[in-house]
């Protein structure tokens, strides 16, 4: 009786979660106050930013629940392309912007290994920046010549999402890359090669439960990656929520999916947040998971940026894009202002997914305690029993670590709804 009951808090919290999230990103997410720039960002600030992020939208074939900005390839559109970016990445760092790392996603970012190749050979002949990420389709292992990037590229992740075949045919993911047997042979290849190798992992599909995600993560953990993303399948409140929803089980299914994910890792990873995981095996793994929303700075069609208070969209049109670097150096054309809460609340997430508030550090970083800044969110915490207090701290429990899965996936959510406002915006005079 007592487990039931507390299930059921645990699904009030997560609907409420839910519809606030919602609420929340409509409001606090909406570019109809984004302002038009036209010769990009000049505030550059005394420190480096900690991610360079570079965006590649080009694919042979969409993926039907992808909502990154992507286009159909053309070579000479993609060159022309990468072209622009290298001239966009030398005006960034010619302005005096400097990066911990860079982080490189799609589309596909391999489309064109030569000109993916001096593109980071430019970046790291320019600056001293620790590590370089690199997303890419499970099939380039196959069909292109990763070993052209080895000593490039520090950290690879795939995106594999899942290796049960009936799962890759409804996502169209089978056609396009292959069995999941032939996909696990395409990451073994690429572990010999990258000193860090992720692999990307989805649940939540309708045709999922509890045992077959557990199964799914025993493949993935018999390959030995350094590093295993899983997160639920992002279903958003645009247009892509009926792309996306159409694939997804009932909400509700998540809790035990959650713990099975849990379960099956916990022998051979250690949690970092509730959606990724480091090996606990062999050598320490020295590059970390990117976190989408920490401090960037986005170069290239579709890219998004932000540090301070702001976010920085780039063209979502291609040909926009390559005459704003030809005619103003930058494919920055709108500012989106954000507000302290949101960047508060970003904050409060990510304490959660360590699984510690502090509240000495949240004052460091915010000015104000947990209490004095989220008083409606603490409360929330408290009763749902995501947290419990320890000393003047609080300590996330295993439903506040679903809790803030949640809302990692809510934040990926206002990323969606980013993007499909972005596409929307007028195009930028200079």
């Amino acid at each position: 009786m007592t487990h039931f009951l507390s299930r059921t808090r645990l699904y009030l919290a997560t609907d409420s979660l839910d519809w606030m999230m919602n609420r929340s990103i409509k409001q606090s997410l909406s570019l109809q106050d984004a302002v038009p720039v036209s010769a990009g960002i000049d505030c550059v600030p005394d420190e480096p930013i900690e991610t360079l992020y570079i965006h590649i939208p080009f694919c042979h074939t969409l993926c039907r629940f992808c909502s990154f900005h992507k286009v159909k390839f053309q070579e000479s559109l993609a060159r022309e392309y990468f072209q622009a970016l290298r001239q966009e990445i030398r005006q960034v760092i010619a302005k005096g912007y400097r990066f911990n790392r860079v982080y490189i996603g799609g589309g596909t970012t391999t489309i064109l290994e030569d000109e993916l190749i001096k593109t980071i050979e430019l970046i790291k002949s320019l600056t001293t920046i620790r590590e370089v990420s690199c997303e890419s389709d499970p099939i380039y292992f196959k069909e292109g010549h990763p070993e052209l990037l080895k000593g490039l590229v520090d950290r690879m992740s795939i995106g594999v999402q899942s290796f049960d075949d009936a799962i890759l045919k409804i996502t169209g993911r089978f056609e396009k890359f292959g069995s999941g047997l032939q996909q696990a042979e395409y990451v073994s290849r690429a572990i010999e090669l990258f000193p860090t190798v992720n692999v990307d992992m989805m649940y939540g599909f309708k045709m999922q439960n509890a045992d077959t995600v557990h199964a799914d993560l025993l493949q993935t953990m018999a390959l030995n990656p350094d590093q295993i993303t899983t997160y639920p399948l992002t279903i958003g409140i645009g247009k892509n929520r009926k792309k996306a929803g159409c694939l997804a089980g009932p909400a509700h299914e998540l809790w035990p999916q959650f713990l099975a994910v849990k379960q099956a890792l916990a022998d051979r990873y250690v949690m970092e947040f509730p959606w990724t995981f480091s090996r606990s095996f062999g050598q320490p793994v020295q590059n970390k998971y990117v976190l989408d929303g920490e401090d960037c700075f986005g170069v290239g069609s579709g890219a998004f940026g932000r540090f301070g208070e702001q976010f920085s969209i780039s063209s979502f049109d291609i040909a926009d894009y390559i005459r704003l670097i030809d005619q103003v150096q930058s494919g920055t054309c709108y500012i989106k202002p954000l507000e302290s809460k949101a960047l508060i609340q970003h904050h409060l997430m990510i304490m959660m997914g360590h699984g510690h508030l502090d509240n000495q550090v949240f004052k460091g970083h915010t000015g104000r305690s947990l209490w004095q800044a989220l008083p409606l969110e603490m409360s929330f915490l408290l009763a749902s029993g995501a947290i419990v207090k320890r000393g003047d701290n609080y300590r996330t429990t295993e439903q506040g670590q679903f809790i803030a899965l949640k809302m990692f996936v809510g934040f990926l959510t206002g990323m969606d709804y980013l993007r499909e406002q972005a596409r929307e915006l007028p195009l930028t005079s200079v």
